[in-house]
């Protein structure tokens, strides 16, 4: 082979060399869904905070990833439909905030992974078989709900007294939330406090409990974590401040939105470590091989300006533990 043929055929194998990375097919982009019993606009901050996670990770949205949402505005029946729509859709994997959409979503699916955001009691609800083996398809973060109930009514306490009967505002069609709310009976013996429970299940119940929860002297509500609660959190909210009382939040906005006091896990920070799981899991790790984990970051807010509208003072003990006040 003289000199001029061996460059001509090196010339073709290297051109030929660049056309599979010319013709290398695009990765393929992963569908995520996602579902709330609540309303869009209350997790727009919470899904801007896991994007920013897989962000962290090397996801693009729209690139890599993309998320389909859907909401129930509140009504659990119609989150059951949505659940099983979702799933037929046949997405990557799917992302639930807490145990009543994980459970909904395990009624139609055994095998699409599902990472969870702000758990309740998933051991305690079937959904995991333990939180070091979760052993299924489900597994994600803790809200710490039952403990963090005990701290609110405690810290509820501290701030006010004089107060000796609480209403306590669940979704009464969520299982998860029952609890939380025995957590805070048991905390309110020790504290001797009354506890009446409001269970919710319509947008009728709320103005129906308040009613009901002024007639027998409560004088003060404590909102537990749930979907109906969630998308009516700034309903509650406001009627609290109709008839004067104090209401006490698992949710910082409902705080911003007027409650009195809230402390809770950081749902912004547990959503943005939410990535890490989806990460392992699209990368080829079993659900039931991560360890559900506890929040890390949490956050005690109080609002002056309600505190001044309802005729109450904080005491110094509380506003300087406060990590957000609202004036």
């Amino acid at each position: 082979m003289n000199y001029r043929r061996r460059l001509i055929v090196a010339l073709g194998v290297g051109a030929l060399g660049t056309l599979p990375a010319l013709a290398q097919p695009q990765a393929r982009v992963r569908r995520i869904g996602f579902l709330s019993n609540a309303n869009a606009a209350t997790f727009t901050g919470n899904l801007t905070a896991f994007r920013q996670g897989m962000g962290e990770l090397r996801w693009t949205d729209g690139r890599d990833y993309v998320i389909d949402e859907r909401y129930s505005n509140g009504n659990s029946q119609a989150g059951a439909a949505l659940a099983a729509e979702l799933v037929a859709t046949r997405p990557d994997l799917l992302l639930a905030p807490g145990d009543e959409i994980v459970r909904v979503f395990l009624q139609s699916t055994r095998t699409l992974p599902i990472v969870f955001t702000i758990g309740q009691d998933p051991v305690g609800s079937g959904l995991v078989a333990s939180l070091q083996r979760p052993g299924g398809n489900a597994t994600g973060l803790l809200s710490l709900a039952s403990d963090l109930a005990a701290k609110r009514l405690q810290l509820l306490k501290e701030a006010q007294p004089r107060v000796a009967h609480v209403g306590v505002f669940f979704s009464a069609a969520e299982p998860g939330s029952l609890s939380e709310v025995k957590a805070i009976e048991d905390a309110a013996t020790r504290l001797k406090i009354r506890v009446t429970r409001f269970g919710l299940r319509q947008t009728a119940d709320i103005e129906a409990a308040f009613k009901r929860g002024a007639a027998l002297g409560a004088q003060a509500c404590i909102m537990v974590q749930g979907g109906f609660i969630t998308a009516n959190g700034a309903a509650i909210v406001e009627r609290a401040a109709h008839f004067r009382i104090p209401s006490v939040s698992f949710n910082l906005a409902f705080v911003q939105a007027g409650a009195l006091m809230s402390y809770s896990p950081s749902l912004q920070d547990n959503f943005r470590r939410a990535a890490g799981f989806v990460d392992k899991i699209l990368k080829g790790a079993k659900p039931g091989d991560l360890p559900v984990e506890q929040p890390v970051k949490f956050e005690f807010a109080v609002n002056l300006k309600t505190a001044k509208a309802l005729g109450l003072t904080f005491p110094q003990s509380i506003l300087l533990r406060a990590d957000r006040v609202i004036e």
